[in-house]
């Protein structure tokens, strides 16, 4: 541990955990000495001989048994017969509460909602359960006898998306407010529940017997309330108001608050202590917990849970609990995939003894009555998936499509074409862990260490044993002095480079090959192809973050999944909650003085105060973050000559600024919207105008000192066969080793730490620290030979008609924003206008993971 007093407030970080526990963990160079580790051989996201390697490089070996359930579990609740749980999800999938029999590892009954949120209270004398309706705006009931479990609200009415706010401007009246139902909490005598309202920034208190004579009360609760829990005497009531760094305690009597308690940031889940007067708080982007003295209204203590003393933003503490003899406090670090194991015996003194490998992404824990088992809910399961058929199965698909289509009824025809969007291939779980003892806690230990890539000497640089134009040190210098990074909208590597021979690519998923993308094509040649490349996003809402702060907050990952499965989310763009502390890469180029420009990337989110004062003062002709001109023609092809102008005269005054992101997006398309461009010439405009700026780029003296970086934003629109998040990259600079293929491990985030290496940035979190550079993708000899763009091989002016395949649908999709589209549907649309209205679409691979769903052995 450890321990140091700042003020009044004590704070504990992990750096050193108690004496067992360092002993065993000294055997791990990585943890105890944070020596940086020797590059591993390459290999493709996938099951490993003991776990899963994620996507984004880490491992999972998650400890304890796994019930397997949808995703983005929530909330969980033991029951008092010690054999019992609830586990409530609230994710892209199916959101189900679910009643759990912790013996036999099975789910004995279930209820169905359409939409639910964070917040589950039981009053476990009458069986009375509520549940948050998220952005339904209602409270669902159910009665819980036995192992049986029945609902007694409504169900949620069909949602009417925009209807009321129609209706409103019809009328010429305001749009009515927005409602999302979150936090739950009953008050200890079990006649008051207390729930809060994310959108409108309220709790309200409503007798649980309705007909005692007292009426609901509401009252203002913060900007964004998350959770709320009662102290141990029940005096005051707490709320975590998510998007303002604080506590506050209300009088539960009449809601007045009494005290507004400064905590870290994000703060979302509350536990209070059961046998003194101290509540827990996460913060979700500081890494750590807020230890507040209720009798005082002060944090005594900050508690940091990250595994490494001078982690940046990453770990993401979403989840705690306290252990019923309140010796233990667990806390999920939901980004570092496992639970923190806190010793809080004595107040003002915990210590951090270890950590437990989980699944990946833990979203709420709970400890069995007994003391004896750790209940942990993983948001995203234990592994990611492909998304295409086997080559068996496609056979055997195509065969009964074929042979047998006309005893097959049309809907089941329809799904069997179907490949599954990115969300289906996510899951979630109850895992049931025996509490460890020192021993075991010690193993655990090690093994979460091991799976983790990062360590503090990485926030310095990453090693490299062959020298390249990448610096291996932040700070020194590069030959590279220009940055442009380009992004891109929404594909697979499949379906544009699939149908390339050298690689790991499966023709037959190719949408978008190389008579529509030549440039791709031609770059991917000439310069480097990259087969093992992943976005670390899911979708545009999770991956224009990644891909600009190398981070998502609790907040973003929890609000896409509503989002893009057609439920009503919290906001549609909260940067109070979705700015990590870090913020973008404008931002840590501001601070370091450096110039940059943004052409169409996140224009609203624009570095302020004396940094970007500053910088704009030194670079004569750079006033602003965003190219006002950019983006107001909808072809990427005009687009790209808005750029080159400005490049042009940057070339021409010395003005080019060190760090260019830009927005790329024409390949998204319009799906099949009756007179916009076809999907296939949206994706060669934007092969195009990509082709152009290399070219012009690379035939500019200012050539010689440039980078350019291309990558998807996310790959949610598509089928891949290695994995659903693999995606189209490119690097295109004299220092690429030419005509390579490049099938290293990257990510999003291992692009973006090339960057920082190459502009002398720190890291921004956890995940660019920690991701490998693109090393292998570059060498130290500049090779000065330009770009010749590939002229398009298609009509870039071709229309969509009336007749072409899901025109009615498109037309009533919502292109104006990325990530406003149906691309569950958008997907299907684009597959059959491309390859034809009788063309199957590929079913799912299920890839085992030795689920364990019965008991030990």
């Amino acid at each position: 541990m450890i321990w140091r007093k700042i003020g009044a407030v004590s704070v504990i970080t992990s750096g050193v955990v108690s004496t067992s526990l360092f002993l065993a963990r000294a055997q791990e160079p990585t943890a105890a000495k944070e020596a940086a580790p020797a590059p591993a051989p390459a290999r493709y996201a996938g099951p490993t001989e003991k776990g899963f390697l994620l996507p984004n490089g880490w491992t999972l070996t998650p400890a304890g048994d796994h019930v397997e359930l949808t995703d983005l579990p929530l909330n969980i609740i033991p029951l008092a017969d010690g054999r019992h749980a609830l586990a409530a999800t609230s994710g892209f999938n199916t959101h189900n509460l679910s009643l759990i029999d912790l013996e036999t590892r099975a789910v004995v009954a279930a209820e169905t909602v359409r939409q639910s949120w964070f917040g589950l209270a039981l009053e476990p004398k009458a069986g009375k359960v509520w549940w948050s309706g998220g952005g339904s705006g209602l409270l669902h009931t159910f009665d819980l006898n036995g192992d049986k479990l029945i609902r007694t609200s409504e169900p949620e009415p069909t949602p009417a998306p925009g209807q009321a706010k129609a209706k409103a401007k019809a009328k010429g009246e305001p749009a009515p407010p927005k409602h999302f139902r979150s936090g739950l909490a009953l008050d200890p005598a079990g006649r008051t529940l207390y729930s809060l309202d994310v959108a409108a920034g309220t709790i309200t208190a409503t007798p649980v017997d309705a007909g005692d004579g007292r009426k609901p009360i509401t009252a203002p609760a913060g900007a964004r309330p998350y959770d709320v829990a009662f102290g141990r005497n029940g005096r005051q009531v707490y709320v975590s108001d998510w998007a303002s760094r604080a506590v506050l305690a209300l009088d539960p009597a009449d809601l007045r608050v009494a005290a507004r308690i400064p905590v870290g940031e994000h703060p979302n889940q509350i536990a209070a202590h059961p046998k003194d007067d101290r509540i827990f708080v996460a913060n979700a982007s500081s890494n750590s917990v807020s230890v507040i003295d209720a009798l005082r209204g002060v944090v005594i203590e900050t508690i940091v849970t990250s595994l490494f003393p001078l982690a940046p933003e990453g770990s993401t503490p979403d989840a705690l609990a306290v252990a019923p003899d309140g010796e233990t406090l667990f806390v999920a670090n939901a980004d570092n995939n496992c639970v923190a194991v806190i010793d809080v015996r004595v107040p003002a003194r915990s210590q951090v003894k270890g950590f437990i490998p989980t699944g990946w992404y833990p979203t709420s824990l709970a400890v069995t009555p007994d003391g004896g088992r750790l209940l942990v809910g993983v948001g995203k399961g234990n592994q990611t998936r492909p998304n295409p058929p086997s080559e068996a199965d496609r056979r055997r698909i195509e065969e009964i499509i074929t042979k047998e289509k006309v005893d097959l009824p049309s809907d089941v025809v329809k799904e069997l074409r179907k490949f599954p969007y990115i969300g289906t291939t996510l899951s979630g779980a109850l895992t049931i862990v025996p509490v460890p003892d020192d021993a075991k806690l010690a193993e655990y230990t090690a093994t979460v260490y091991r799976n983790c890539p990062y360590s503090d000497a990485r926030l310095a640089g990453s090693p490299s044993d062959v020298k390249t134009a990448i610096p291996t040190k932040v700070g020194d210098p590069s030959p590279i002095k220009y940055v442009i990074y380009i992004i891109k909208e929404n594909r697979t590597y499949d379906q544009v480079l699939g149908d390339m021979p050298r690689g790991n690519g499966d023709p037959a998923l190719t949408l978008f090959g190389e008579q529509v993308t030549p440039n791709h094509h031609k770059l991917a040649r000439e310069f480097v192809q990259l087969d093992n490349l992943y976005c670390n996003g899911h979708v545009s809402a999770d991956g224009h973050p990644w891909s600009t702060m190398a981070y998502n907050t609790d907040y973003i990952a929890r609000n896409w999944a509503l989002t893009y499965s057609r439920r009503t989310g919290i906001d549609d763009d909260d940067d109070d909650l979705a700015r990590a502390p870090s913020g973008y890469l404008w931002d840590a180029c501001a601070r370091a003085g450096l110039s940059y420009r943004s052409y169409g990337e996140y224009g609203k989110r624009v570095s302020t105060g004396e940094g970007r004062t500053k910088m704009e003062g030194r670079v004569p002709g750079l006033v602003g973050h965003v190219c006002p001109e950019y983006g107001l023609d909808p072809r990427d092809t005009q687009d790209a000559e808005v750029f080159l102008k400005e490049y042009r005269e940057f070339e021409k005054n010395g003005t080019m600024p060190r760090f260019i992101v830009m927005s790329l997006g024409e390949d998204h398309t319009t799906g099949t919207t009756p007179g916009t461009f076809t999907p296939a010439a949206c994706v060669a405009s934007n092969d195009l105008a990509l082709g152009r700026i290399v070219d012009a780029v690379s035939k500019s003296k200012l050539w010689p000192e440039t980078a350019i970086f291309v990558i998807e934003d996310d790959a949610q629109n598509g089928p891949d066969h290695v994995d659903a998040h693999r995606t189209v990259g490119l690097v295109v600079s004299p220092y690429t080793k030419r005509g390579s293929l490049d099938s290293t491990q990257y990510g999003t985030v291992g692009m973006i730490r090339t960057m920082e290496l190459i502009l002398g940035l720190p890291p921004l979190s956890q995940f660019d620290a920690a991701a490998t550079p693109m090393f292998s993708s570059f060498t130290d000899a500049a090779d000065l030979t330009p770009y010749q763009h590939e002229p398009a091989r298609i009509d870039l002016e071709a229309r969509n008609t009336a007749v072409a395949y899901g025109a009615e649908r498109s037309s009533k999709m919502d292109f104006s924003e990325y990530d406003k589209v149906d691309d569950f549907e958008l997907n299907e649309i684009l597959w059959h206008a491309v390859k034809g209205e009788d063309a199957p679409m590929p079913p799912a691979v299920r890839r085992a993971i030795a689920y364990r769903v019965g008991p030990r052995d």
